[in-house]
């Protein structure tokens, strides 16, 4: 049996900032350092989250069944076994569904990060995941994150990224959904990192759903691009793709979403929304919806709207009382506000907003 090669703990001091959150606003968390659990404070019934090293011996038989599905999960799966030096396993058991949200925090400082998550839901059962990464050192960062959403189980799965600059980012994210099953991917990315991230959603069975949100703002030299796959691969199936993004200074991001609906998967809902503001004249921001149709009788649709900060709107706050500056960022606040619902916790709120404001500081 493969294992993760985990990288010596140097220190296993946790952050300021991930204290206060698990001290004061969050109950159901975890904090892992280079693939080592620091804070663990869970106890759920119906649910299992671990290290990978436990879960390869804890719960061989729910992975066999990824290894089984042979599709990208489980050859992407079978690459991290190999690679991976941090990996956390989440299985939450048939008709179990758990109210609280549960967090865990990724951190990375002494050596190059290479994490995997798996998500499984059984049947008829119900989470909200929400996955913080944090890097102390420039660094190489490689993520995997996992999602199986069997029949009618529900899982929405957030991610918000805080890497600094000099570091490198690429993430995959898999999604695979049954029968009735919905899967929510949420991302959050406010890094300062060079970023890559692919996102891959097959719904394979029929009235399987998902939606792929995404809010990225990026400023100074940074590049940033996200791409975004829904396969529909069963009838009555639902895909939507929506992306928000804001670029300033000499900054480019790019968003790629394709909606693909195979032969003879009818009555399937493809749809696509995209929104940009572009703060300077060299920032670049694309928005490339794409819709791959092989079946007539099915809904697609895509969209995509790229400007300016509305001066309308400017006016109008500034005809309050409000300085330009801070109008600008009120309306900015506004615009990647889809995000904020899916942030479970009033310090990551605040945390995203500060991301922001700092991120647009020269405005």
């Amino acid at each position: 049996m493969v294992t993760y090669t985990k990288n010596p703990l140097i220190n296993d001091t946790i952050p300021k900032t991930i204290e206060s959150l698990i001290a004061d606003d969050i109950s159901h968390y975890l904090v892992i350092k280079d693939g080592h659990i620091l804070a663990k404070d869970i106890d759920i019934e119906g649910l299992y989250i671990d290290n990978f090293d436990n879960a390869l011996s804890d719960k061989i038989d729910v992975i066999q069944k990824i290894d089984d599905t042979k599709t990208d999960v489980s050859d992407a799966f079978k690459y991290v076994k190999e690679n991976a030096t941090s990996g956390i396993f989440v299985h939450v058991q048939k008709n179990t569904v758990i109210e609280p949200p549960l967090h865990v925090f990724v951190l990375q400082e002494e050596h190059d990060m290479v994490h995997n998550t798996i998500v499984v839901c059984d049947e008829n059962s119900q989470l909200n995941y929400m996955e913080y990464y944090q890097n102390e050192q420039p660094s190489s960062n490689n993520i995997v994150n996992q999602a199986i959403v069997n029949e009618n189980a529900k899982l929405t799965y957030t991610t918000m990224n805080l890497f600094t600059q000099k570091s490198v980012l690429d993430v995959n994210r898999q999604g695979l959904v049954k029968r009735y099953g919905t899967l929510t991917f949420n991302n959050a990315e406010v890094s300062d990192a060079l970023s890559n991230v692919n996102t891959v959603v097959k719904l394979v069975a029929p009235y399987a759903k998902s939606y792929v949100k995404t809010v990225a703002i990026t400023n100074q030299q940074q590049e940033a691009r996200f791409e975004q796959l829904v396969e529909h691969l069963a009838q009555y199936t639902e895909g939507y793709i929506e992306n928000y993004g804001v670029s300033s200074d000499t900054s480019a991001l790019v968003f790629e979403g394709v909606g693909k609906i195979h032969k003879n998967m009818k009555h399937s809902i493809a749809r696509q929304q995209n929104r940009g503001i572009v703060l300077s004249r060299k920032a670049r921001l694309d928005a490339n919806p794409l819709l791959l149709i092989d079946e007539y009788d099915v809904i697609a649709s895509h969209g995509a709207a790229i400007g300016k900060i509305d001066e309308e709107q400017l006016y109008y706050l500034m005809s309050r009382g409000l300085t330009k500056r801070n109008a600008e960022r009120l309306i900015i606040n506004g615009f990647l506000n889809p995000i904020l619902d899916a942030l479970s916790s009033d310090k990551l709120k605040t945390l995203f907003i500060d991301s922001v404001a700092r991120k647009t500081q020269d405005l």
